[in-house]
């Protein structure tokens, strides 16, 4: 008899570093709370990257549950281009030269794409070995972009995913096809009410 395992992925709350459209993929950053948030998931495990964007959100989506958190589902290592912005990067090399392909390239003193993805198939591993039926992650929009583009039941590239802050997708998948690692068999929207941040 198959095995049911829905795996829903939150992308934290927008920060002001992310308002000024910096890269801050491990810098450690407070989110601007939103007010009056309600949502009617009823995770059995709730996870969480480490970095304090992602716990903060998850404790004020998921007040009585008890977080799991783990570095391996940071948002890739932006190295020398943390905390920097598009316009302050546009003219170095190294910059461009990753931005033509990121996959290829790594920023300097940051991740390659290909420990990115290792880490986070990693993480969805410990996910999915889970004796539950529901598992909640709140991580980083890089991160879901990954998961979508392998998991995702219709086929679509890195770039053509995009979760907002504070919103979700929710992908349902046997625990054999995921373990196969098969795509999903369906994907649903997740939307936080009363998510607009104050």
């Amino acid at each position: 008899m198959a095995r049911h395992l829905a795996i829903t992925y939150v992308r934290h709350f927008i920060t002001k570093e992310n308002e000024a459209k910096q890269y801050i993929g491990w810098t450690n950053v407070p989110v601007i709370k939103p007010k009056n948030v309600s949502h009617e998931l009823k995770p059995e495990i709730v996870m969480t990257s480490d970095l304090l964007r992602c716990r903060q959100t998850a404790h004020l989506l998921f007040p009585n549950h008890v977080i799991e958190c783990s570095y391996r589902w940071r948002e890739l290592h932006f190295g020398d281009f943390e905390g920097k912005t598009y316009e302050q990067l546009q003219t170095v090399k190294a910059y461009r030269r990753w931005l033509d392909d990121p996959f290829r390239y790594a920023p300097p003193n940051g991740e390659t794409f290909a420990q990115f993805e290792a880490r986070i198939e990693q993480a969805v591993s410990d996910a999915i070995h889970r004796s539950v039926s529901h598992v909640v992650v709140v991580t980083h929009g890089g991160v879901i972009r990954y998961i979508l583009s392998k998991y995702a039941p219709d086929i679509r590239s890195f770039w053509e995913w995009h979760v907002p802050f504070g919103e979700g997708v929710t992908l349902y998948n046997t625990k054999e096809r995921w373990k196969e690692g098969k795509r999903c068999i369906s994907l649903a929207a997740v939307h936080f009410k009363g998510s607009e941040n104050g």
